[in-house]
């Protein structure tokens, strides 16, 4: 299941997007769950309140309230990896919309072929995001959705994982931990999602929770910074770059 919200002030427009999504998602044998709202701020207050989580989100940039460019700017300082596709009549914003790291823009009047293969780019790229880390601690079994770790961070052989919130999540349900080599848990991860970043010794942070890179260290959206190990700069400078233009 596809979680995906459709935000644009134009109501019609709105709904026909939504009809489109539902054929195409039949089409492509996927089955998508699609939320609509009519102003960036409701859609902030359904994630941000109602701790609704989506994977895809169809992005006016111009709205009446609050538009899409500031909207998305909400979301990605609530620390939610959804995939952004703007959909706007004009195309002079690029440089504003850099900043929230798009997924695809969308010119209107949208066409139904070039819906189709964003749709279909956006959903491919979501099964490589998704997929589950499983662990035990305490003769307890965990699966933690991956698209949700912001990092993990290893301490002698205890490693805790870092998640991001979704709405207004408890803190101490923002942390786990169990034993084991931050290595062996890297390469559990790389064959099901190649978004990791080994960054230094003790720790494996998430791509998509990255706000700002340089060659010393990384910003996460949440504010964390991390040092960059002097023997893995070069390697992780070209996986950030790969991954970007992704």
């Amino acid at each position: 299941m596809i979680h995906v919200a459709i935000c644009d002030d134009d109501k019609e427009l709105t709904k026909s997007l939504a009809q489109l999504l539902r054929v195409t998602a039949d089409r492509q044998d996927i089955d998508v769950d699609c939320d609509l709202f009519f102003d960036g701020s409701e859609l902030i207050r359904a994630i941000t309140k109602q701790q609704t989580c989506f994977d895809l989100i169809y992005l006016d940039i111009e709205m009446k309230d609050i538009d899409g460019i500031h909207a998305a700017q909400a979301l990605r300082n609530a620390e939610l990896p959804a995939l952004i596709v703007y959909i706007s009549a004009h195309e002079e914003y690029w440089k504003e919309l850099f900043c929230t790291n798009p997924f695809r823009f969308l010119s209107k009047p949208i066409e139904e072929k070039e819906f189709r293969t964003v749709f279909s780019e956006a959903c491919t790229e979501i099964r490589k995001r998704n997929g589950y880390f499983n662990f035990c601690y305490k003769k307890a079994y965990y699966r933690i959705p991956l698209n949700r770790i912001t990092y993990f961070e290893s301490s002698s052989r205890l490693i805790r994982i870092h998640l991001s919130g979704c709405g207004e999540e408890r803190p101490e349900t923002l942390q786990h931990q169990f034993y084991g080599k931050l290595s062996e848990v890297e390469k559990q991860i790389a064959s099901m999602n190649g978004r990791f970043l080994r960054v230094h010794q003790s720790f494996l942070i998430n791509f998509d929770y990255i706000k700002v890179m340089s060659s010393i260290e990384v910003q996460m959206l949440d504010g964390t910074v991390f040092q960059i190990s002097e023997n893995r700069k070069k390697e992780i400078l070209a996986r950030f770059c790969a991954l970007a233009e992704i």
